[in-house]
């Protein structure tokens, strides 16, 4: 989508950090915007911070983990600004309990927002976007953590920002032959409210090493409108993944790394299992290369 003036973009998880960023990048885009957030006092917040500033755009309150209310929240938007052709799926939460002792109710609170409510988004705007034939694209907000996992204390996060990492990609398969894009947002320390639960767990948590680091990097994280404007880029170039955060590279080498050399080249590959992958390997192959970029 090299044209995006004058389209229409949902942001879920707004008004606020990340998905705030990216609503003033599509409004200086001139992109109508539909900003939609759980949370009253953000949507006020930020309707504030952009009064005076240009551009169309509406605030809608919306649990991203209803899906009754994000069926509303489409009709809603159409009505008010069109048809959707850029989709965010963004809204998230942090803090999560730890893996070691973390109940039926902490999986739920997290995979509720951070993976049921990108699924939510794309069931109900995937059906409409392709309804339209006018293509589009969507974003979904996965993490660094969806692809570098955190230890104990941030391992449900990582469930689902791995799991959105990975719906993203087939999707991107899925989408190719309507002329929808996907790309999926891999960010590391932004300005965001999530991040400042972690900076109170650090406070909280007192002088280990890693929250020490944390809270002498905290205030150096990006400003969400350069993750905004990144994602506005990846949406013109159809990339597959925007990655912001260039302090992870090594250690994104070091981690293929990893999983090239854990392959058993030893262990015999029968010629049947070799011609079904080779099968499906083009099939990705030839998907990939009819995506326009």
């Amino acid at each position: 989508m090299r044209e995006l003036s004058g389209k229409v973009a949902f942001v879920t998880g707004g008004a606020s950090g990340i998905g705030l960023g990216m609503a003033r990048a599509f409004l200086r885009a001139g992109m109508k915007v539909m900003i939609a957030d759980v949370s009253r006092a953000n949507l006020d917040d930020a309707a504030s911070q952009l009064k005076g500033g240009g551009g169309e755009y509406r605030m809608l309150q919306l649990d991203v983990a209803d899906r009754a209310a994000f069926a509303r929240a489409a009709d809603e938007t159409e009505s008010a600004l069109g048809k959707v052709q850029v989709l965010c799926n963004n809204a998230g939460i942090g803090a999560g309990a730890p893996l070691t002792t973390a109940t039926y109710a902490d999986w739920d609170r997290m995979l509720g927002v951070n993976l049921y409510g990108v699924v939510h988004g794309v069931v109900t705007f995937m059906p409409r976007m392709r309804a339209h034939g006018r293509g589009g694209h969507i974003v979904n907000t996965s993490s660094m953590a969806g692809i570098v996992p955190l230890p104990d204390p941030g391992g449900i996060y990582t469930t689902a920002k791995f799991a959105v990492r990975g719906l993203s990609e087939s999707l991107r398969l899925a989408l190719a032959a309507d002329g929808i894009g996907v790309s999926v947002l891999c960010p590391g320390l932004t300005r965001t409210r999530i991040l400042d639960e972690a900076r109170k767990g650090a406070e909280r948590a007192g002088a280990d090493e890693l929250s020490a680091g944390f809270l002498e990097a905290e205030p150096y994280a990006m400003d969400p409108l350069e993750v905004g404007e990144a994602v506005l880029e990846g949406i013109r170039r159809n990339d597959a993944y925007v990655l912001p955060h260039a302090e992870f590279l090594e250690e994104v080498r070091a981690l293929h790394r990893e999983i090239e050399e854990s392959f058993r080249t030893d262990l015999p590959v029968h010629p049947k299992r070799a011609a079904f992958e080779a099968i499906r390997r083009k099939m990705t192959e030839d998907i990939k290369a009819s995506i326009a970029r």
